[in-house]
């Protein structure tokens, strides 16, 4: 089990990860602000990236208290399920927010441009 929330460091992300078996289960406490929220993608970089962390990982790209350098950091994954969750940030600085809409994937396109659409600054 991996407890995310208040004071998360990286290690405990890691070595929750780094245990044997398919999956982990993940529990929130409190609201994460943007070093917890570093620390966390941090965590799941050491461990890997593992298969079990991409849920963790997209939610974590659509959070509204995501860093921009963190954000910036997602942005270079290629994994569909993160991109999406990306294109769902309102908090996207421009230029991020301008190459989803130009993304390549059909999916992360309509992602964008239905949370994008939305607002006035696009």
């Amino acid at each position: 089990m991996l407890r995310i929330g208040k004071g998360v460091d990286r290690r405990a992300v890691r070595r929750a990860l780094q245990k044997p078996g398919s999956g982990v289960t993940v529990v929130y406490d409190d609201v994460l602000d943007g070093e917890d929220i570093r620390e966390t993608v941090a965590g799941i970089r050491d461990a890997g990236m593992p298969r079990a962390a991409r849920a963790l990982l997209a939610w974590l790209a659509s959070h509204p208290n995501t860093p921009e350098d963190v954000l910036r950091d997602l942005g270079r994954e290629t994994r569909r399920e993160v991109l999406v969750s990306l294109a769902m940030n309102r908090n996207l600085p421009q230029d991020m927010r301008q190459a989803l809409l130009n993304h390549a994937d059909e999916d992360v396109r309509d992602h964008a441009n239905h949370t994008f659409s939305r607002m006035k600054k696009h």
